[in-house]
């Protein structure tokens, strides 16, 4: 089953963050642990690490785009899952 990963709050004062780096692409093999992309926070540039395993299936907000906490990140799931019904807007 796909898992959303949104945005995570960082810091305590984070109201959103900027995807500086992905480290990982649309279709490899993600770990629990793996740092998955690089989030610029208000105060530092911190790497962002999976709690799930699984193929990343979406990228939701691209290098150098801002995003708000809670909003979808990326999905990450079983290799050629539909996951459309979790990008309905």
């Amino acid at each position: 089953m796909a898992q959303i990963i949104n945005m995570p709050r960082l810091s305590d004062t984070m109201e959103e963050g900027v995807v500086a780096k992905w480290l990982i692409n649309i279709g490899d093999q993600v770990k629990e642990g793996d740092i998955l992309a690089e989030i610029e926070t208000d105060k530092a540039t911190m790497e962002f690490e999976s709690f799930y395993e699984g193929t990343l299936l979406h990228i939701g907000v691209n290098e150098g785009e801002t995003a708000a906490v809670n909003t979808l990140l990326a999905i990450v799931g079983e290799k050629d899952e539909d996951i459309s019904s979790l990008l309905v807007v």
